[in-house]
């Protein structure tokens, strides 16, 4: 998938490797980098959750499906298949399941976050990264489908969970430079 139509933001699915940190032992990968330039946007998949691999190779329908059969709702991570489903749904331009599943995720994020024990505080940066995640990949939905608001919103939720997370860090400069250049786009004179 290399162009919207009526839109000027692509998508390509360059994978990276990505960490969230100690507490989390699934590998993070990026899914996806959207809109070319100088400050991307990222999507970020668990590649080792249902899904991942092809998620993070770019074969989103190969990942829905595997997503939908009966093994793909039996994980112990529901946050990481919500997310690899949003991410999936997400590049294939499927913008109300893909609003869904970024809604579970965030919702499995932090449902996870508040279960945690006491002594297992330790792993509360973490899980603030996993929840950080999952707003991030819903802020690069909203980018995608044109609600510029609730992407800022959604950013502004990851950075206060994970200022140093680089996922973050990237979504937020990407949003900064795709803002100002349709502001700019939009001040144009038109002739």
């Amino acid at each position: 998938m290399s162009s919207f139509r009526g839109n000027s933001r692509r998508a390509n699915s360059i994978p990276r490797a990505r960490s969230v940190g100690g507490g989390i032992a699934l590998a993070l990968a990026s899914g996806a980098t959207l809109a070319g330039g100088a400050h991307p946007f990222v999507f970020t998949a668990y590649r080792d959750a249902t899904g991942g691999a092809d998620v993070v190779a770019g074969r989103y329908r190969a990942a829905l499906a595997q997503l939908a059969s009966p093994s793909g709702t039996i994980d112990p991570d529901p946050a990481a298949v919500s997310t690899n489903r949003c991410v999936a749904y997400s590049m294939s331009l499927q913008w109300r399941q893909a609003h869904a599943a970024c809604d579970a995720a965030i919702e499995a994020a932090a449902e996870a976050r508040t279960a945690l024990p006491a002594w297992l505080s330790w792993t509360e940066s973490s899980s603030e990264k996993y929840l950080a995640l999952a707003y991030a990949n819903r802020a690069v939905m909203y980018w995608l489908s044109n609600d510029t608001a609730a992407a800022r919103e959604d950013l502004a939720r990851a950075q206060d969970l994970a200022p140093q997370a680089d996922f973050v860090a990237r979504n937020v400069a990407a949003l900064k430079v795709h803002g100002a250049l349709a502001v700019a786009a939009a001040a144009a004179p038109k002739g």
